[in-house]
């Protein structure tokens, strides 16, 4: 009879590694104990503390293209800073804005809305130390005013504005340059601007006009910031 030799089993090969792994993925693959890293304390550092003090990311709302030295002119210009205040690229249309005093940083973050071009700038507050492009900011706080309103309350302007965004600031009174009611607002330049609002008095629908201070380009169709109707 034939002699029937036993059959050698090959080693299995090793699965190749994923061409691209992701950082999350390699971070999986390591056997990492906490004593192996040597974590720097940045609350404790002040110098580390004082290079990421008076902070701020910026982005243009617009998709086209622009130049960043007339966007550092232009901010410069409109924000009239006391001191130095320091620009940085760190990705597409993303730049980290500093200031060099608390004057300043107050009149940046809490004077807008600011325009570049006609353009709105958003900004929003950063550590130094998070990945620039994973930050979202979307919001733009604005000033609107709601005219002929009589006898406002605030609580009717909160029903009327629930869908403007959050309320930073009201000011029913006190407006002598006409009969409305200013109020400041943080809006999402995801939604559409509020145009009019309207209650109901006496059975009777009451129509009241939406104004906005410093509005930067919008649609007149869709109501978005950021294109007009035509574009």
């Amino acid at each position: 009879s034939a002699i029937r030799w036993p059959l050698r089993r090959m080693p299995s090969r090793p699965r190749a590694a994923a061409a691209n792994p992701t950082l999350e993925e390699f971070f999986d693959q390591l056997d990492l104990n906490d004593e192996e890293f040597n974590d720097v304390d940045i609350d404790e550092d002040p110098g580390i503390k004082e290079s990421v003090r008076w902070l701020a990311l910026a982005r243009v709302h617009t998709e086209k293209n622009f130049s960043p030295s007339a966007f550092y002119k232009d901010m410069r210009v409109a924000w009239n800073p006391a001191q130095l205040v320091r620009f940085r690229p760190v990705g597409p249309n993303r730049f980290v804005v500093q200031a060099s005093c608390l004057g300043d940083w107050e009149r940046i973050m809490t004077q807008g809305p600011w325009l570049f071009r006609n353009m709105a700038v958003l900004l929003c507050l950063y550590d130094g130390f998070s990945r620039a492009e994973d930050v979202v900011f979307v919001h733009m706080p604005i000033w609107l005013q709601i005219h002929k309103l009589t006898d406002p309350k605030e609580n009717i302007v909160e029903k009327l504005l629930k869908g403007a965004g959050e309320i930073m600031e009201m000011r029913l009174n006190g407006n002598t340059r006409g009969d409305y009611v200013r109020v400041r607002v943080n809006h999402d330049i995801q939604q559409p601007l509020t145009k009019f609002v309207s209650i109901i008095r006496a059975r009777e629908h009451q129509v009241y006009l939406v104004r906005y201070e410093k509005l930067a380009r919008f649609c007149k169709a869709c109501g978005l910031i950021g294109h007009e109707h035509k574009e």
